[in-house]
């Protein structure tokens, strides 16, 4: 399945959850196997930060990573 689109925190929250799913069930992430857990909640999470940059230019995501 692949990600919803949108760059609130939520959306980014849900989509590294549902990678991971995906992960714990197959071993998987995107079609590659990983080796540790972390290295697939890394991977996840790069992968629903570029989603979310890319969905509406990621102007929230912009201002939440400027609030750091």
């Amino acid at each position: 399945m692949p990600l919803k689109e949108g760059s609130s925190q939520a959306t980014i929250s849900n989509n590294i959850d549902h990678c991971m799913s995906v992960y714990k069930d197959t071993g998987k992430v995107s079609g590659n196997s990983v080796g540790s857990t972390e290295k697939a909640r890394e991977i996840c999470a790069a992968m629903a930060y570029s989603s979310a940059r890319k969905s509406s230019k990621g102007k929230a995501l912009v201002k939440h990573l400027q609030r750091k």
